[in-house]
């Protein structure tokens, strides 16, 4: 019996110690489970933000992981007058048939037998056929002028869209270097090209066909004054007749015409510059100097300085909202 009742103690105490290793071991993997479940609760709340973004209020971008308002009506507006600036020039060269119209007339004109005769006989006549080279360049770069302002207008649009949504939404910030990149792009692409119109113009329209066109028209209208008095074709007598009018209206045109491209670059260059600040990076800022000292060259203005449109546009960029942290 005594055997018996020693047997039953140990096999207890035997069992005893099973449980107790069985709660051990159970116990450290509820406590291993609770970790992991901690853990993943951490992580996933620390995703969210980094794939939304931090919430700033309307108009503010991220500057050095802080929300701060960089993004202003006056901005928006700056960049929508520019562009309405740059449609209404693109409109306006519609009438550059203005300038096509003296073209073909003069090649009409000298494609008579009667004028070839009267050429032969004088020199100065001969000119009129370097003239039609000339407007025939002028009409061409005409036609790309406004290409170049109709691009540029809608690269304005596309900065005052992204500065406009800025404006008004409250979602998830953009960082200032994000937007910085979009708005440069635009607008080196917008002033890159109309620049270099803006230079070929000048070149191949304003300079020459100015001058040219006002001293062929005095010679054309001499021409068939000669030949009405020597009984010219009536072919002759047609076109001379709508000499006068023509070369009157492309001069007026040209009159009107001729400082546009020019104001068009300061403007243009001075404002976004002023106006966007920080949103333009320091090379495009160099390169806007550049072209507007381009367009100078053109025509024999003095250099781009301190008293210029860039140094007008880098002070209106240091007052812009948040300027102080580009630096």
């Amino acid at each position: 019996m005594k055997r018996l009742f020693g047997v039953l103690i140990v096999a207890g105490i035997a069992m005893a110690g099973c449980k107790k290793k069985e709660g051990e071991a159970g116990g450290g993997s509820g406590s291993g489970s609770g970790s992991a479940i901690v853990v993943g609760s951490g992580s996933g709340s620390g995703a969210a933000p980094v794939a939304d973004g931090p919430k700033c209020p309307a108009g503010n971008l991220l500057v050095d992981a802080a929300c701060k308002p960089v993004i202003t009506p006056a901005q928006v507006a700056a960049v929508a007058q520019q562009q309405t600036r740059l449609d209404d020039l693109a409109k306006l060269l519609d009438q550059a048939s203005t300038i096509a119209a003296p073209l073909e007339l003069l090649s009409a004109i000298t494609q008579l037998d009667e004028w070839k005769k009267l050429s032969a006989a004088s020199d100065k006549l001969k000119v009129v056929e370097d003239v039609v080279v000339v407007l025939g360049e002028a009409v061409k770069q005409l036609h790309a002028l406004q290409a170049g302002l109709k691009d540029g207008a809608a690269r304005l649009g596309n900065i005052k869209g992204e500065l406009d949504t800025i404006l008004k939404d409250t979602g998830a910030a953009k960082k200032i270097e994000d937007v910085r990149a979009t708005v440069t792009k635009e607008v080196h692409a917008a002033i890159d090209s109309l620049s270099h119109e803006a230079v070929a113009t000048i070149q191949k329209v304003i300079l020459p066909v100015k001058t040219q066109l006002e001293d062929v028209s005095d010679l054309v209208i001499g021409a068939c004054a000669i030949s009405k008095l020597q009984g010219g074709s009536d072919q002759l007598k047609t076109l001379c007749g709508k000499a006068k009018e023509v070369f009157t209206t492309a001069n007026a045109f040209l009159k009107d015409f001729e400082k546009r491209p020019a104001e068009m670059i300061a403007s243009l260059t001075t404002q976004l510059e002023g106006q966007l600040g920080e949103l333009i990076d320091t090379q495009e800022k160099a390169l806007m100097v550049a072209a507007q000292q381009a367009v100078n060259d053109a025509l024999k203005l003095p250099a781009v300085g301190s008293g210029s449109g860039s140094g007008s546009g880098s002070g209106s960029a240091a007052e812009a909202p948040g300027s102080g942290s580009a630096h």
